[in-house]
Order: structure tokens, then sequence, then C-alpha cells
């Protein structure tokens, strides 16, 4: 396993060109195997931050046809809490949720402290620069893309379906925006 981790960690310091900064999450059951962030700041332009998951691929559900999957979130913002928001989601809800496109989820409370987002869609990534499914040797792990949204946005895929959300205007890198719906 430590192995994997290596591969897919060069493979992300390759397509990111920064050096990420790697933060243990710890996971719901800690027999499931580790959950990490991988934060890339400056990435994919300057005032950017994305965050990577590694331990959602360790799972395995009915949904992925037989391909793992890992998150992804890209911000507009200099605060890395926001790059650790899909791990701690994983941490959580690995081996329950399937993490699909075109998915939203809820959280309690808000996920960072300058911002009353506490729900997620879950989509293709946001940068161009994020393949849709990584090859590491032979292992494809499909990228998840993961979008800070306010709870009434959730409220409404809930209710409307996810492209009512998906098709309104916003700004998906801003996580300081004012509510969409």
């Amino acid at each position: 396993m430590p192995d994997r981790f290596e591969r897919y960690r060069e493979l992300l310091d390759s397509l990111s060109e920064v050096t990420p900064v790697v933060t243990d999450i710890e996971p719901r059951v800690a027999a499931d195997g580790p959950v990490r962030a991988i934060s890339c700041i400056g990435f994919p332009e300057p005032q950017y931050i994305t965050g990577f998951t590694y331990g959602l691929s360790l799972a395995n559900h009915p949904d992925w046809g037989g391909r793992a999957r890992e998150l992804c979130i890209t911000v507009r913002s200099s605060e890395v809490e926001w790059s650790r928001i899909p791990a701690r989601i994983v941490a959580a809800l690995r081996g329950i949720c399937p993490f699909n496109s075109g998915q939203v989820l809820g959280y309690k409370e808000p996920y960072v402290a300058s911002s009353p987002m506490s729900s997620v869609a879950l989509a293709a990534p946001a940068s161009e620069r994020i393949p849709p499914v990584l090859d590491l040797d032979g292992d494809h792990i499909e990228m998840i893309g993961v979008y800070p949204i306010f709870a009434s946005e959730r409220e409404l895929a809930y209710s409307r379906g996810f492209d009512a959300l998906w098709g309104l205007t916003w700004d998906r890198f801003d996580p300081l925006r004012t509510p969409a719906a």
C-alpha cells in the first residue's frame, strides 16, 4: 500500500508541478486503510488551491464498475482547509457513499470557518489539468470533482434535481460567493 500511495503522489506531483502538503485524516473505520488529504497550493494557478484524496480508492462500491475513485477540489482561496474537505468527507463516508457525479452531500455545520457552505456537489474535476481518469500503472482511478455549495443549493438539488443546481450561474471556484439559490 505505501508503494501505491507513492506512485499516486508522484503522478499528482507531475500534474501539479508543486510540492504538495500531505495530511492524514482519521478514518471512521481504521481497518479500511488510511485517508490522506493532498494539498497543492498554487495549482492550477496562483491564488488557487487543489486538494486530492487518497484512501477512497482502497474501498469498493457496486456503482463504480470495478474502477476505483478519488476526489479532488479546486477553489480560489489561500485557506488550506478547503483542500482537506474531500478527505474529511471520504474519512466519514467511505464504504457507505458511492460518490457519484451528480450527487450532493450535506454536513451539519460549515466546512470552513470563513464560509457558511456546508454541502458539496460532485461532478467532473474543475480544472482541465486534472484528467477524469488517472492511470497508475494500469490501476485506473476515476477523479470526481467536489464543489462547495450552500445548504439552500443542496435543497434545490434534492427537490428539483442536480441539473437544476448545475444549470444556475455561480462561480464554481469561489468558496466565498453568495448563494445562487
